[in-house]
């Protein structure tokens, strides 16, 4: 008997020409297979029989489902913190704070999950900059890069472009001082309490966690400044980062290295 695969591309139980379309070049696209999908068909039966997971284009987009649940990709809490950047109130976005994003920039998200921050880090950069999502889970990748392009993008926003990658393979591939700003957030170093939506992200996420490796390839690739949010603020020191003074009563820190410090 034929094992599962990991990851399957299929439509909705009710398809449309375009959503079936859609999924067989997905599958093309990204070297997955595909799983014609019988009308009005329910997809548990074949959950562990035919994938482990399915990549489903329906009426609301890209939906990855498992046996657990399913997972959507949306601006979310992006679209407020943008709200919140174009009305000029409430407290300083941390990220751009720290990160020191102007126009133009070129920035690598290299632990980029479902976008939330590289939408952020995009309305700065403006149409002139770019935003690299590094992401090592090839679902979650293929989920991102598909679903940013059809959501309308917040106006005057730099491209983002996904890459199914490994940080430290994508950063030694790369030759000094080609970016502006690494950005690492990796989302293991999250406290276990957290939304329904972190426990969905995880299922399907890498936890590998960050290595000095990788944070000396950031920093060589960097032309200006490697930042990084943690849970953790011990670990900093260990990476070769500075820590940041935390905010009173705060569950994140922050650890950064300016190019003109290395």
């Amino acid at each position: 008997m034929r094992s599962p695969e990991p990851l399957a591309v299929t439509w909705s139980s009710e398809p449309s020409g375009l959503f079936i379309a859609e999924a067989r070049r997905v599958a093309a696209t990204w070297d997955l297979p595909l799983y014609e999908r019988p009308h009005k068909r329910g997809l548990a039966p074949q959950l562990g029989v035919v994938a482990h997971a399915f990549l489903v284009r329906g009426g609301k987009g890209w939906t990855l489902v498992d046996a657990m649940g399913s997972l959507g990709v949306s601006p979310g809490l992006a679209m407020l913190r943008l709200k919140r950047l174009g009305s000029g109130t409430g407290m300083p976005d941390r990220l751009l704070l720290e990160a020191g994003i102007v126009p133009g920039d070129t920035i690598v998200d290299a632990t980029v999950g479902l976008g939330a921050d590289a939408r952020v880090l995009a309305s700065v950069a403006g149409p002139d900059g770019q935003v690299i999502g590094l992401e090592a889970s090839k679902s979650l990748a293929v989920l991102l890069a598909e679903g940013l392009p059809l959501e309308t993008p917040w106006p005057g926003s730099a491209p983002i472009q996904i890459l199914h990658q490994d940080a430290g393979t994508w950063l030694r591939s790369r030759p000094a001082r080609t970016v502006d700003v690494v950005y690492f957030d990796p989302m293991f170093e999250r406290p276990r309490k957290a939304s329904p939506a972190f426990a969905e992200l995880r299922r399907f996420a890498n936890p590998r966690a960050i290595t000095r490796d990788e944070i000396d390839e950031a920093r060589r690739v960097a032309a200006r400044l490697v930042l990084m949010k943690s849970t953790d603020p011990t670990i900093f020191p260990c990476l070769g980062l500075e820590p940041l003074p935390p905010q009173p009563n705060a569950l994140v820190f922050w650890g950064r290295r300016f190019r003109h410090e290395q």
